[in-house]
């Protein structure tokens, strides 16, 4: 199926082709009303539907959809804006327009009311995945099937999801599946980084630049040159810093704090986030530019309670992760076990169901963990607690926990001062990643 756009923005035409494409339209692309009234009076046909703004640099829609040949009015118009009142689109609906969309764009029900209009010719056909890194539930499989699809033919995507629910297993999936193999991944959480140093963080900067530069430094684009980028909450950053990144998006080029040189880096970028930004374009708390430029292919990772058969193959591949890592102290995951698992709703998505696996694995005193060790995890959301969860058990859970928390908070601190509180040396040495310390740290208030 093919496309017409007007479209006289060239970050949301860009956005717009890339992601029809990706979808499998054919897509023409017309910078003003002009050029596509010269064309349809020299016999251009139209395509199959019209994508038009409403505000045009030269004529409105309305007036355009006037000065068209009336085949051309015979296929489906749909009007975008970002000034919609409900007047102008019941004037718009009364002149046969097909559906009327207001900025910020939702791409992904455009694509819907497209689809819904013919197949796409160009479309792929469905992948068949017989086995699933992300989940064994139809929703997991579904993204995997789309990671697939996409292939080496993006350079950004945008995924979405609550806290803890999977957006960077999903990252590293798409990265593992499109890019070569040996190419860089490098991952950063907009949070975890003071105001003030992430610039440095993600630019680099020369030896200098700023006080305690004693050295230059290459910042997170360029270790991610020639591979992939995932910038973790994407929604918090300051506007100061979304408009240098826009910058980087639009010519792939960094300057490095206290150099003049710029320097072209290849990479590809995975922005991610647990908030609204269309919401948040609206409440002026991100940029629109930006918001067009990244959302081009979005990716929503859907909550584990709404995926509940991943439960259980989750905590059984957190079960061997524990194996082979205490090869001397082997786990196995009970019956029982899992059906407290499943009775579960987990608000706090994966990352509570592996911490909950992790403490289980560490408090069993034999081979088969016991359903009771899982409750500390537990709460008022378990539809139908077993009767070994008594009033009991839940006022030894609260010590049990803060006697975890310290210990878990003492062994970091003390790593942290043997590699003099550099956060990568020391998330090295603990076996996790820089993100999950600072998490850690995070939660256990550490300074």
């Amino acid at each position: 199926m093919n496309i017409d756009l007007i479209e006289d923005d060239p970050l949301m035409g860009e956005a717009l082709t890339e992601r029809l494409q990706l979808e499998g339209f054919e897509c023409r692309w017309w910078r003003t009303a002009n050029a596509l009234i010269v064309a349809a009076e020299g016999g251009q046909e139209p395509a199959a539907a019209i994508i038009s703004d409403v505000r045009l640099p030269d004529l409105e829609g309305p007036e355009l959809m006037n000065r068209l040949p009336k085949r051309w009015l015979d296929r489906p118009w749909i009007f975008i804006t970002g000034y919609g009142t409900v007047a102008q689109r019941n004037e718009l609906l009364a002149r046969g327009a097909f559906d009327f969309f207001t900025k910020p764009l939702d791409m992904d029900r455009l694509m819907e009311r497209l689809r819904a209009l013919a197949p796409t010719r160009a479309s792929p056909p469905p992948l068949q995945t017989p086995s699933c890194p992300l989940g064994i539930s139809s929703e997991m499989r579904k993204l995997h099937v789309m990671v697939r699809r996409l292939g080496d033919h993006w350079n950004t995507v945008l995924i979405t999801g609550e806290s803890g629910a999977g957006k960077e297993e999903l990252a590293r999936c798409l990265h593992l599946e499109t890019q070569p193999t040996g190419a860089p991944f490098v991952a950063v959480n907009a949070t975890s980084l003071p105001e003030s140093l992430i610039e440095a963080e993600l630019f680099g900067y020369e030896k200098g630049a700023f006080t305690g530069a004693s050295r230059s430094h290459k910042g997170m684009f360029e270790q991610a040159n020639g591979g992939t980028l995932f910038l973790d909450e994407i929604g918090d950053m300051a506007l100061s810093l979304q408009s240098r990144l826009l910058r980087v998006l639009q010519d792939r080029m960094i300057t490095r704090l206290g150099s003049e040189k710029a320097q072209q880096v290849q990479v590809r970028i995975i922005f991610a986030t647990n908030r609204h930004l269309n919401e948040e374009v609206r409440a002026g708390r991100f940029r629109e530019d930006l918001y067009y430029r990244i959302n081009v292919v979005h990716l929503r990772v859907p909550p584990l309670h709404e995926r509940p058969e991943d439960v259980p193959w989750l905590a059984q591949r957190f079960v061997e992760a524990w194996n082979q890592e205490h090869p001397s102290a082997p786990r196995l995951l009970g019956e029982e076990a899992e059906r407290m698992l499943m009775a579960h709703r987990w608000p706090g998505n994966v990352r509570e169901l592996r911490n909950c696996i992790e403490r289980a694995c560490l408090l069993s005193e034999g081979t088969t963990i016991e359903a009771r060790l899982l409750q500390p995890a537990q709460d008022e959301s378990l539809v139908s607690p077993t009767p070994e969860f008594g009033p009991e058990a839940k006022s030894t859970s609260p010590t049990l926990e803060s006697y975890l928390r310290e210990q878990e908070k003492q062994y970091i601190t003390q790593i942290l001062a043997k590699h003099d509180w550099q956060i990568g040396i020391t998330a090295d040495a603990l076996g996790i990643s820089r993100k999950s310390l600072w998490e850690r740290m995070k939660r256990l208030s550490i300074q």
